[in-house]
């Protein structure tokens, strides 16, 4: 007899809907968050010579071609312990460049990359710097002169005490 004289609550009141709609209007606000972040940030960690085409990327080889048909080869020295980088240069240049560019490349975050100039030290090809901070994990190396003109890169693993990496240009 009391199931006659109560008043059922209108929908949006009654508690298994909102428990059931809780997880997805959870969903949609999380996914337009991620969405819009998605959208307006920039990704920040390609560094090799990629230039958009349309909706695609493609990779200029032309200064790893000119690497290739100058000779250049590089045998890059890290010693992590005392922060030294020592670069030793051989190939086809004249002239040969006063300073080298060794830019050190975290894969994902661009706030642990290090761009270093290289100075040259004597006849030799040899060119000297430091490094800016602590290397850990994996990372990629560039090397280019001021200009531009050509270039090398190498993926690098650890462990870097005391670490020998040999550059040569992509066949």
């Amino acid at each position: 007899m009391t199931e006659e004289n109560e008043v059922i609550a209108p929908w949006y009141k009654q508690p298994w809907l909102w428990f059931i709609l809780t997880p997805l209007i959870a969903v949609f606000i999380y996914g337009f968050s991620f969405l819009y972040l998605s959208i307006v940030t920039m990704d920040g960690v390609v560094k090799d010579d990629y230039y958009r085409i349309a909706r695609g990327y493609e990779v200029k080889s032309e200064k790893n071609q000119r690497a290739l048909d100058q000779n250049i080869e590089a045998q890059v020295k890290l010693d992590t312990i005392t922060g030294d980088v020592m670069v030793s240069l051989s190939g086809n240049l004249n002239p040969a460049p006063a300073s080298l560019t060794l830019d050190i490349v975290h894969p994902t975050h661009q706030k642990y990359d290090q761009a270093i100039t290289l100075k040259a030290i004597g006849a030799q090809n040899l060119y000297t710097g430091s490094l800016t901070g602590k290397i850990t994990g994996k990372r990629f190396l560039f090397l280019f002169p001021a200009d531009e003109s050509w270039h090398l890169h190498e993926e690098m693993q650890p462990p870097y005490d005391q670490k020998t990496v040999d550059m040569k240009p992509e066949q």
